[in-house]
């Protein structure tokens, strides 16, 4: 229970949206070309700081590493002018991230292995999913397209909540998230169909409604899976939240996990289909 006089969780995290909505908003919408492009990337940098102070919290070599292999794989995916370097630059930043992962090899066991996966994976998983949301906004409706990621994210999370709470029994993965239920799981793919329908409406008539329906529900899964691979990260390395930058929230990645899977999604669909 809160102590007497502070702030609730849900009133930090109300706060914490009422200060970071319109700014987001106006970047994608008023603000100059590279207002959130910019804001992506520093989303980017924090959160592969957290990702890389969680899985290697005394080896500064890699943390530092995995914040600018991030930023890299970031601009490759969100420059148009830089993706031609793509295969270039993932076989350097692959052999590098091995070669960084052999400085302070203990212990041997498994964290060194470990160590040296995430010092490959973890820059393509921060750096190419928030470069996608940043591609998202240079594409026709750009703004627009970064919205629905956003709605799906947040139509999902909130819908699935009130409904796992409510009438949640069946635990989804239990190893995982022991709180998350598939009847929580089957109320956020409602809420984010809801989210793409609305959008369809107002936002993106452009959206055909048969493909909002197949993408609401297809990003929507992509969502949760997102949730569920940190919440995984996390629980691997023993910690409840990946950082403490957003009052209410916890770190950059306990805010954006689900929200960089949608954002993959309707990347893959702006680029492959529409």
């Amino acid at each position: 229970m809160a102590a007497a006089g502070a702030p609730s969780n849900l009133a930090l995290r109300l706060l914490t949206a009422a200060v970071f909505a319109p700014l987001i908003l106006y970047s994608l919408y008023l603000g100059p070309w590279w207002g959130f492009p910019l804001i992506a990337a520093i989303a980017c940098g924090l959160g592969a700081h957290e990702l890389f102070a969680m899985i290697a919290p005394r080896h500064w070599l890699l943390r530092a590493y995995g914040v600018a292999a991030s930023l890299v794989v970031f601009g490759l995916v969100a420059l148009p002018e830089a993706q031609r370097w793509v295969l270039a630059s993932l076989i350097t930043l692959t052999c590098t991230g091995l070669a960084v992962g052999l400085r302070d090899p203990e212990p041997v066991e498994h964290a060194a292995a470990a160590r040296m996966g995430w010092a490959v994976a973890g820059p393509i998983y921060i750096g190419a999913l928030f470069g996608a949301l940043a591609s998202l906004f240079g594409r026709e409706h750009g703004g627009s397209w970064v919205v629905l990621a956003l709605v799906f994210a947040f139509f999902s999370d909130t819908a699935g909540y009130f409904v796992g709470r409510r009438f949640g029994k069946r635990p989804l993965a239990p190893v995982v998230s022991p709180k998350k239920t598939v009847e929580g799981a089957l109320g956020g793919l409602a809420g984010g169909l809801a989210g793409g329908l609305i959008a369809h409406f107002t936002i993106l008539p452009v959206l055909p409604l048969w493909h909002a329906i197949v993408l609401s529900l297809v990003a929507t899964a992509f969502g949760q899976l997102g949730d569920l691979s940190e919440s995984l990260i996390k629980r691997s390395v023993g910690v409840k939240d990946s950082g403490t930058i957003l009052p209410g929230h916890g770190g950059v990645l306990d805010r954006s996990d689900a929200m960089l899977f949608t954002a993959a999604a309707v990347w893959l669909y702006v680029t492959l289909v529409a």
